[in-house]
């Protein structure tokens, strides 16, 4: 959930200087540049056509949004009011993708050894300047735009910055995916990493085997989760299968090349993956005789997960079906590399199918993982014929069995995601490089598609609602501790995105953003130019191009993002009945005499008694007249049925006070036998604290009204509650006012 709070422009602040990634030497002087209405791009006649081709393009784009200049390219600096020129200095200052960018009062400078580095020069100016020019949207007739007077020189720390969108699980249309490439060029990111292919679908026209996308890109059912927007309020579902049929979805090749060209103009490279030996269930749902079950062949997959159906890697004609899919697409992609994959394959079909069998004591292996790495070898070789090398998950190496020595001989780029530090210091040791794209430590990570809140209205989805802005934007992609020599191994970093939970395109924005930007700033600046506090100011500037953009993005982050609560309106008397929903915890329900399984009648149904208080009642059961009753109010408490009663209350706080209820582990403690199922509630995993799991309930009052509250014991005097930070009073239900903005507690 996020409020689309009206943008205003930000007042300029001296000294400040809206620029992410952070360059890697800048500084601010006193005034500003600003532009004359009529002005010239010059580019000196020493350099290439690929230096003209980069200015003219920066000059459409200025034409584009700055209405009402006239602006021309010139192919000499003089009398030049932005002047285009070789770099002169340390070639190790600026590298092959670095500048020098020096403005002032009377003009721009920006100088570079390559193409590149012309390109991300043209980058920072126009981030720089308001926010619609940055999107290449049209200004208003009479605004004036001026940069700040500053000396940059910049290079990026590392050379691969990602971003990887699998587009299996759920599909993107091209345009989506352009939004995308668009973002990341303005941020500095250079590979946009395309999983094509998984258990759920086949998303890469390949003309040899069409049955990949008349079978292999669809399925019979999807899981959706919906995001809509109500009352300024992006509210997102639970999610749950749709029952419909999803697909045929694919991109022709023709596309392929459309986001391979579109994705070259901003210097992005395109690295197509496609998964195998595992997760490669929805091609052997087409092809059945490459599986390792050709009499049993699978189905496209409509659950995620780790799938046992794997490739026949001892099958010949298997392997030479991989190798024509990587021909067909090494031919699209002019990235000198491609990803095979390689992650969470099984090796159950293997140790029980004769050929592989045949193959494991043929090449005298001692575990079935090398079976795997033997593929990989071979696969290798063949897409070095045609000039490409791999890249492969971490398991390839970390996997248990795997033989490394075999591995090493590949060359392959490690993709480290789990076990991420312990992959890529492993990779670097055995000569191999590695890219990081942590999927979740204690500090952060970079799996972008996690939940970042707990908040009320969030989605349930891959993470435990602790992924922030904040912790991936901290999270240390080289620890200190690794040596220097070690350290040349990693090169780059990525964000991640899986789409199991995944099924809009505003869904996709909301969790992406703005954590791909904190990904983009570990990819291009230092670790020690890295602030938290200086990125977010810089950030919060970039709210103004993202609102003006239109892009969807969770605000938890921002200083004035008030995180929702609510208390539900039920009424004494109501009767509820609580469900598990969650198995998450293998416990039950107890009362005095022992615990209650599903079928106990005291766990029927529940009656809501006042206990005179705004919010507070007691909980009694129908059948025996017994309460729910919490002897020990400490955090992770068993609840009891007793003769005593006990006051709760219904709503969301942080407070430490929770009681967890843990009812049978995937079992009904209750069955809804309400009059017209008008009235009832259910219990699910809501977090955790101090080691102890806590349970959220669900009440809903009607088919069409869900309200989602929370169960702790109620306060019994007036407490304080602190809401992200700020000090809230609460007493009675009251509705509480905090830095201007209605809290309901």
């Amino acid at each position: 959930m996020i409020a689309l709070l009206g943008s205003l422009p930000l007042k300029a602040e001296k000294g400040f200087v809206n620029l992410t990634p952070r360059p890697k030497n800048c500084l601010v002087y006193d005034g500003t540049c600003q532009f004359p209405q009529k002005f010239t791009v010059g580019v000196s006649a020493e350099l290439g056509d690929t230096a003209v081709l980069e200015a003219q393009r920066f000059v459409d784009a200025l034409k584009a949004s700055l209405t009402g200049y006239d602006i021309s390219l010139a192919h000499s600096t003089e009398d030049a009011f932005i002047r285009v020129a070789p770099y002169t200095g340390s070639a190790g200052n600026v590298g092959t993708e670095g500048y020098r960018l020096v403005v002032k009062e009377e003009g721009i400078t920006l100088t570079s050894l390559t193409q590149k580095g012309f390109y991300y020069g043209f980058q920072s100016i126009r981030k720089m300047l308001p926010a619609h020019v940055g999107l290449g949207l049209a200004g208003k007739a009479g605004d004036v735009y001026s940069l700040p007077i500053v000396s940059i020189t910049d290079t990026p720390r590392f050379g691969y910055r990602g971003f990887m969108l699998d587009v299996s699980r759920h599909f993107f249309t091209v345009e989506e995916i352009k939004r995308f490439l668009d973002l990341m060029a303005i941020y500095k990111m250079n590979v946009f990493h395309w999983h094509l292919t998984d258990d759920q679908g086949w998303r890469a026209e390949i003309k040899q085997y069409p049955k990949l996308t008349t079978i292999g890109a669809k399925r019979s059912d999807s899981w959706d989760t919906d995001i809509t927007l109500v009352d300024d309020y992006w509210w997102t579902g639970e999610g749950g299968f749709t029952g419909k049929p999803y697909g045929p979805y694919f991109y022709t090749q023709d596309e392929m090349r459309e986001v391979v060209a579109y994705a070259a103009e901003r210097h992005i490279d395109v690295l197509p993956e496609v998964d195998m030996p595992g997760h490669f269930v929805a091609a052997m749902a087409s092809y059945p005789e490459y599986s390792c079950t050709p009499n049993n062949p699978p189905s496209v997959w409509t659950n995620w997960g780790v799938s046992t159906n794997v490739l026949n890697v001892a099958n010949p004609a298997a392997v030479d079906f991989a190798k024509n899919i990587l021909s067909e697409l090494c031919d699209i992609f002019p990235y000198p590399y491609i990803h095979i994959g390689g992650d969470e394959c099984p090796t159950d079909q293997w140790k029980t199918n004769a050929a592989c069998q045949a193959r494991y004591k043929e090449l005298g292996l001692t575990d079935y993982r090398q079976l795997q790495t033997h593929f990989i070898k071979e696969i290798s070789d063949f897409v070095q014929t045609k000039g490409k090398r791999l890249f492969c998950w971490n398991e390839s190496i970390t996997a248990g069995g795997s033989d490394l020595s075999l591995m090493k001989e590949t060359g392959a780029t490690i993709m480290c995601w789990n076990p991420c530090q312990d992959g890529a210091l492993k990779a670097a040791q055995m000569g191999l490089d590695a890219i990081i794209t942590e999927y979740h430590s204690a500090t952060g990570g970079y799996y972008i598609n996690r939940r970042q809140s707990n908040d009320y209205g969030e989605p349930t989805g891959a993470g435990y609602g602790d992924d922030t802005v904040e912790g991936c934007y901290n999270y240390v992609p080289v620890p200190d501790n690794v040596s220097a020599a070690d350290a040349a191994h990693y090169i780059g970093v990525q964000a991640t995105f899986w789409t199991e939970h995944v099924s809009s395109n505003e869904y996709l924005e909301y969790l992406a953003l703005p954590r791909l930007i904190c990904v983009a700033e570990a990819g291009w600046s230092t670790q020690a130019r890295k602030n938290w506090t200086d990125f977010k100011k810089r950030l919060t500037r970039d709210t103004e191009m993202l609102d003006a953009g239109r892009f969807v993005y969770g605000r938890h982050w921002m200083d004035d993002y008030v995180h929702r609560v609510y208390v539900n309106p039920i009424k004494d008397g109501a009767v509820v009945t609580f469900t598990n929903q969650s198995g998450d915890r293998p416990r039950c329900l107890a009362d005095n005499n022992g615990t209650l399984n599903g079928q106990g009648n005291e766990c029927t149904n529940w009656l809501l008694e006042s206990n005179g208080k705004d919010g507070e009642y007691y909980i009694k059961s129908c059948e025996s007249g017994k309460y729910l009753y919490a002897a020990n109010t400490a955090s992770g408490s068993m609840v009891s049925l007793d003769a005593k009663k006990m006051a709760w209350t219904f709503d969301e706080t942080t407070m430490s006070s929770y009681v967890a209820i843990c009812p049978v582990a995937n079992t009904s403690v209750a069955v809804n036998n309400n009059v017209n199922n008008a009235t009832h509630a259910r219990l699910f995993a809501h977090g955790t604290s101090n080691g102890a799991s806590f349970y959220k309930v669900e009440l809903i009052s009607s088919p069409d009204a869900v309200k989602e509250v929370s169960l702790h014991v109620a306060p019994t005097t007036e407490q304080i509650f602190d809401l992200s930070g700020r000090r809230v009073k609460r007493s009675k239900g009251e509705i509480a006012i905090v830095d201007g903005q209605k809290v309901i507690l």
